[in-house]
């Protein structure tokens, strides 16, 4: 059952050309193996020529309508991928959207043996984001998102996930991460997002970041690290913004 599947995945990924010839031929094959097994017992003499006709009428009949059918089915798979894909993904900044975020990060959660926990959670939020849509307008606060979104795209590795949560708010899981390469990753991003104002001519009003960051422990659900890092990021912005605070600094704190 799973190598049929394999095949027919295989299948999938050819050509539409390629789809309806493998079809066209198999027909014709299948034809002309029953006009065999019929004509040599009943009409012998005419085996060669029924076979040759046989062969003309199924290509005339099966191409045209494996073609026509699975450029049907190919157009199907491709609205559902379309579809999939639209409902995990942000519209703006290209990144996951919340609800698949969660998702994602809930199978990690979930799927991690790992003593240490699975990784550490980045909670990002665009500083004085409404000064910017007040100064330069909602158009130029999308494009400062999307700038944005690129900018933690860049940062993160294959396996992490990124994502726009809401607004002008982030989260990124680094998932089997460490505390020093959570740190490298928040510094590249809040960094980075220094050059958006060069580049943008936003100088008159700054794009920087805060970011809080929570270390998922063994047993805890994705609520109890986004709770977390929300601290961190409250403990970030109330501090004058444009930093990095970690979950650990509050516990020692505390």
């Amino acid at each position: 059952m799973i190598e049929s599947h394999g095949h027919f995945e295989r299948f999938r990924k050819l050509r539409l050309w390629q789809q309806s010839l493998a079809v066209t031929v198999g027909a014709v094959i299948g034809a002309d193996a029953l006009t065999l097994c019929f004509y040599s017992i009943f009409f012998a003499d005419r085996l060669i020529l029924d076979l040759v006709l046989t062969a003309i009428i199924t290509i005339i009949v099966a191409l045209p309508i494996s073609w026509l059918f699975l450029g049907q089915s190919a157009k199907v798979s491709r609205l559902a991928e379309e579809l999939r894909e639209a409902s995990q993904t942000d519209d703006l900044t290209r990144l996951a959207n919340r609800r698949e975020f969660m998702t994602s990060v809930t199978a990690m959660l979930g799927g991690s043996q790992a003593a240490t926990g699975a990784g550490i959670l980045l909670f990002i939020d665009a500083d004085h984001f409404k000064r910017i849509n007040d100064t330069y307008g909602h158009g130029v606060g999308d494009e400062v998102l999307i700038a944005l979104g690129e900018v933690i795209r860049d940062s993160v590795r294959q396996d992490d996930v990124a994502a726009r949560i809401g607004g002008e708010e982030f989260a990124v899981f680094l998932h089997d991460a460490d505390p020093a390469v959570a740190q490298t990753v928040a510094e590249r991003i809040r960094t980075h997002a220094h050059h958006i104002s060069r580049t943008m001519d936003l100088e008159e009003v700054g794009v920087t970041v805060s970011i809080g960051i929570a270390r998922h422990r063994k047993g805890q659900g994705l609520e109890d690290v986004l709770r977390a890092a929300d601290r961190s990021l409250y403990v970030a912005k109330k501090n004058g913004r444009d930093r990095i605070v970690h979950d650990i600094v509050l516990s020692s704190a505390a």
